[in-house]
């Protein structure tokens, strides 16, 4: 894969390298407030206690990172997972959703910090 193409999976990475990649065709992202991310997953019936169960192994506030086609990982938290839900439209269909806020911690250039500055919190 060149540097320009962006791939068709994305990684979920828990500590310790226990990772799990799934095809975003299954995956819907959406951005909600205070950089919160739901990763809402369609998946067929052999994939659903796959993802549930890797969801299931965070705790609140649990690191994870998220690397989505290739483009590099995003810091996040773990906030929550939903209950699995069967969609009565579709044959051998599952939905699920998990709740992650990014860690938009900012991080300032060396001539913005103050001179006595150890992380104090305003810059």
């Amino acid at each position: 894969m060149s540097s320009n193409d962006i791939g068709t999976n994305i990684i979920f990475k828990k500590q310790l390298g226990l990772n799990y990649e799934i095809d975003q065709k299954y995956v819907g992202l959406k951005m909600k407030e205070n950089n919160v991310l739901a990763f809402n997953f369609r998946v067929p019936g052999s994939l659903k206690d796959e993802v549930e169960t890797y969801f299931k192994k965070f705790k609140l506030g649990e690191p994870i990172m998220v690397d989505i086609g290739g483009t590099g990982d995003i810091k996040c938290d773990f906030k929550g997972i939903s209950p699995v839900l069967k969609n009565h439209d579709e044959l051998d269909q599952y939905f699920i959703s998990a709740t992650l806020q990014e860690d938009k911690q900012y991080d300032p250039l060396e001539e913005e910090k103050c001179e006595s500055c150890s992380g104090c919190g305003f810059h």
